[in-house]
């Protein structure tokens, strides 16, 4: 299916209702983009009061648990108002959120088909190179890299077997508090080596983030970059 303006509006529109109904306020800036197979929903400027106070407190690792565990609650919600809308069978979802520039993305994924994505191989291969030299000195050796959405305003990198034997064993203990705190610590190194991919992508980069596909063994690492005027 080809989504019209008008499609992806409504799902906005109805992305911000549920999570208005659900944590009792919306974003104040919420818009979808559809690629192929997934979707990315970006969320910017939504903080709840609870959320301030722990922020004042310098408690991010408690506001992102706090954060992702209200977004969950919400995600077979939001899964089946994007699929009926889009006419899409997404089958999974994704989050993450980034509390010092106030902004998010939601990522929903039909796993039936993964499309491939044309770009530069030159560039693609400086880019896979430097994924794989920052990403193994934080996590693991990233394997199987993939674009799947590259604009003006993001790269989206795909890879698979993202995960080590002891997360997998922490998860099934339901660890995931360690695991989130883990994820946070791997993406301030990805911040910390900002520079070495804006050199890559000769764009400033906004926002960085990291998102876990553990039942389809896949990672999401994804960059926004700022508007050029």
């Amino acid at each position: 299916m080809v989504a019209t303006q008008e499609d992806l509006l409504s799902v906005s529109s109805s992305f911000s209702r549920i999570i208005k109904q659900g944590v009792g306020k919306g974003p104040e800036t919420c818009y979808s983009v559809l690629k192929e197979n997934r979707l990315y929903i970006y969320i910017r400027n939504f903080k709840t009061s609870a959320e301030e106070v722990l922020i004042d407190k310098k408690e991010y690792n408690l506001v992102m648990r706090y954060r992702s565990s209200v977004i969950s609650a919400l995600s077979n919600e939001l899964l089946q108002e994007a699929s009926q809308l889009l006419r899409i069978s997404f089958d999974s979802f994704h989050q993450d959120w980034n509390f010092h520039t106030n902004s998010g993305i939601l990522l929903l994924v039909d796993n039936t088909f993964n499309p491939d994505v044309k770009i530069d191989e030159e560039f693609e291969k400086k880019l896979f190179q430097t994924v794989r030299m920052v990403g193994s000195q934080l996590h693991k050796f990233p394997y199987d890299l993939k674009v799947v959405k590259y604009t003006q305003d993001i790269c989206a990198i795909e890879s698979q077997e993202s995960k080590l034997p002891l997360e997998y064993l922490l998860l099934e203990q339901g660890q995931t508090d360690l695991l989130l705190t883990y994820t946070i610590e791997i993406k301030k190194g990805y911040f910390k080596n900002r520079g070495l991919f804006e050199k890559i992508f000769n764009r400033s980069i906004q926002d960085i983030f990291l998102m876990w596909d553990c039942k389809h063994n896949k990672s999401y690492l994804i960059f926004t970059f700022n508007k050029v005027y």
